[in-house]
């Protein structure tokens, strides 16, 4: 494979992986058996609606039936957990496909194992919005012109399908001011001034519509002309997925499970979700449930790739064989 990524984001990430190498680490991330028979799954873990099944069907004892001891470790993006998973301090990461799809273009050895969640539309509520303040003259993406606006992180999906949705309004995506700010905090750079809109998930999207900011659309939406397109993915090392190959399955045949379980009971979900992301009761009830799915359509890897590269991310993207595992299960 060709060396494909930018060359900054490149030395970025292996850097990055080289320190938390040199640093070591309790080696409890990866799979192994113990005399209970059971298999440890360490997961890089950000609380959101979107994850919140992931708990919970470790709390419904639904990994366990399935063989899997589940562990949770705290996590900024996902792309920053990467570099652990390449050595073996945690056994999964979930976030944006971006996250893959940019670290195999480096030549880093990881692989998409299923989807966690996925877009959705219902009564005009998306999973995924850019949120506008209260009185905002910005009506339409193409208004951010000159504007700033908050994503959770640079270089990846939040970037480029927010500037395939300007694009698409006939605005110019190159006069958008990019800025990363965390999930948690984007609602305060909204407040405060220092963001004129922020790109985010639910609950925080639901939390600022229920106090009045405005939603401009779904640019994720938008951007692929799909409104169900994987939202968030479970990615795992290449060699750890080849030499487990059965723990994936185990995983993936419990999260199924689990996801039908959360779909299926939404107000025991919607108290779980208060409880995991700390957001008020109310909140929560007054916001639609995420899609839990372990589906992936390898052509959105596809249609993903193209955007990394049109806005300058990727060189080259790679196919989606390369970045999704065999076994992952279809939409």
């Amino acid at each position: 494979m060709s060396t494909r990524f930018r060359s900054g984001a490149v030395i970025s990430l292996i850097a990055t992986t080289m320190v938390v190498s040199a640093c070591g680490g309790d080696d409890d991330g990866s799979a192994s058996a113990e005399s209970s028979g059971k298999s440890t799954v360490t997961i890089a873990f950000q609380p959101a609606s979107a994850t919140s099944c992931l708990k919970v069907t470790d709390e419904r004892g639904i990994f366990a039936k399935h063989g899997i001891t589940m562990k949770f470790a705290a996590a900024a993006t996902g792309s920053g957990s990467i570099p652990q998973i390449l050595n073996g301090q945690i056994t999964m990461g979930v976030g944006s496909p971006t996250a893959v799809l940019s670290a195999v273009s480096s030549d880093l050895p990881v692989v998409i194992t299923s989807g966690v969640d996925q877009d959705f539309d219902r009564d005009g509520v998306t999973a995924v919005a850019a949120i506008v303040g209260k009185g905002s003259d910005i009506k339409s993406f193409k208004d951010l012109e000159g504007k700033t606006v908050a994503v959770n992180s640079l270089q990846g999906n939040w970037d480029v399908t927010l500037k395939e949705a300007v694009a698409k309004s006939g605005g110019d995506p190159d006069k958008v001011k990019l800025v990363a700010v965390p999930f948690a905090d984007q609602a305060a750079a909204l407040k405060s001034g220092r963001a004129d809109a922020v790109y985010t998930l639910n609950p925080f999207a639901a939390q600022l519509l229920d106090e009045g900011h405005v939603s401009i659309g779904d640019p994720q939406a938008v951007a692929f002309d799909q409104p169900d397109a994987a939202t968030s993915v479970a990615f795992m090392s290449k060699q750890f997925v080849d030499d487990n190959p059965d723990v994936v399955q185990n995983f993936n045949a419990a999260l199924e499970e689990g996801n039908e379980w959360c779909n299926s009971h939404p107000d025991d979900m919607r108290k779980a979700i208060a409880r995991i992301t700390e957001v008020p009761q109310a909140v929560v009830d007054a916001t639609p449930l995420p899609a839990y799915a372990t589906g992936i359509e390898p052509s959105e890897m596809d249609d993903l790739g193209e955007l990394l590269v049109k806005y300058g991310v990727l060189k080259e993207s790679p196919s989606s064989d390369e970045v999704t595992w065999s076994g992952v299960p279809a939409k």
